[in-house]
């Protein structure tokens, strides 16, 4: 079980992905009654639901209920979930004794695991993949590989970049679509100059120190006019500038470097990305998992691997370690890594020490996750897991 032992901290940061939902108004807070509330949802499609259906909006809602009774029992007669005309509507009763931001860490979350080859999708700044460059020892690939000084591979300051970078070398990209990508669809980001109008209106919305570069306004979202919608108050579209990621690659946020508090895409100070969207092993191959405690007496969860997962991780950590191999024939050992992601957000970047396992980790033995500090942060996430991904995407419309 200790084989994943280094994924610290998968799965904690659930609530960061609800910080990347675009926002837009359609009725007043509290028309569920006194001290009520309603968060709207508009249903997405994914790749592997391409068509959002009554069948995949049910089982969302399905989902979701089961993680309200699971996560939030003492509120769940107080909570309704109903979907109509392709949206998911969660009103909350007044009285309920539930805050919004908990409340969407619980429904508003894809919850979706990708683990990927890093140096294979990992892009650096022309464009070209890290893997492909390492053999001629690039400098910049050798730093995304291996990290610089204290700063792991997948780290703010490992050669991450800001939003703004990641976006528009992301939207440089050409669209890829295959069975593998994690998202449906191209995404739209919205950015203002330098030390604009917008960018000042922009830190007093979101309430973030002013960024001394181009500043994140708005996004993704999934359609030009919703990215425009959700722009922050006083800033009108003349003054942004926008950008289409299509499908096929994926902007991901820098592994934080405390899981229980990343950084939003609003912080001028938060980092970024670039990865070819091709998911090696996603979280619906693992199994059974259950809080549990690691030998220090730590809360963590363990889990297993579906028949097929085994096969694919095992497939995947033996591709890292033969190019470990290769890379390494050159003079320095060059362990080479796999990702893992939770939506928007990177969790961990683990090496793979091709002279230990030079065809591979066997998946037969699971892993274990650290969760946090306290059982109760394992029991959500043990519960999370099991009950599994919704399977389709969200996409928050009102709140």
């Amino acid at each position: 079980a200790g084989h994943l032992a280094s994924v610290a901290g998968l799965l904690v940061v659930v609530a960061v992905v609800a910080v990347f939902l675009g926002v837009q108004s359609k009725k007043p807070v509290g028309s569920t009654g006194r001290g009520g509330f309603e968060l709207v949802f508009r249903a997405e499609p994914t790749p592997q639901v391409p068509v959002v259906n009554q069948v995949a909006v049910a089982r969302a809602v399905s989902l979701m209920r089961q993680r309200i009774a699971a996560l939030v029992p003492g509120a769940k007669a107080d909570i309704a979930v109903t979907s109509a005309e392709g949206k998911i509507f969660v009103q909350v009763e007044g009285g309920t004794r539930i805050r919004r931001a908990r409340l969407l860490s619980v429904v508003g979350t894809a919850g979706r695991l990708a683990f990927y080859d890093w140096e294979a999708n990992v892009l650096l700044t022309p464009g070209k993949t890290v893997a492909s460059q390492l053999e001629r020892q690039d400098p910049g690939a050798l730093r995304v590989s291996q990290g610089i000084g204290s700063a792991a591979p997948g780290s703010a300051g490992a050669d991450s970049l800001s939003l703004y970078q990641a976006v528009r070398l992301a939207a440089a990209q050409p669209k890829q679509i295959s069975a593998d990508n994690s998202r449906e669809g191209p995404e739209y980001f919205v950015f203002g100059a330098p030390g604009s109008a917008a960018c000042a209106a922009a830190a007093r919305y979101y309430g973030t120190a002013s960024a001394t570069g181009h500043c994140y306004l708005a996004g993704p979202t999934a359609t030009a006019d919703q990215a425009l919608a959700s722009l922050p108050a006083g800033v009108s579209r003349p003054h942004t500038k926008m950008f289409v990621v299509q499908q096929g690659t994926v902007v991901l946020e820098a592994v934080p470097v405390n899981p229980a508090h990343p950084s939003s895409p609003s912080d001028p100070s938060a980092q970024f990305y670039v990865l070819r969207d091709h998911v090696a092993l996603f979280g619906n191959d693992i199994t059974n998992p259950r809080q549990s405690t690691d030998q220090a007496g730590a809360a963590d969860v363990r889990f297993g691997f579906s028949s097929r997962g085994r096969t694919e991780f095992q497939n995947l950590t033996a591709r890292i370690a033969h190019r470990g191999d290769l890379v390494s024939g050159l003079g320095d050992t060059l362990n080479q890594h796999f990702a893992v992601a939770l939506d928007t957000q990177l969790i961990t970047v683990p090496s793979i020490d091709f002279k230990t396992y030079p065809d591979g980790v066997p998946g037969g033995s699971g892993g274990e996750i650290p969760a946090g500090s306290t059982t109760s942060s394992a029991h959500d996430l043990a519960t999370e897991l099991r009950l599994g991904a919704l399977p389709i995407d969200l996409k928050l419309i009102a709140s």
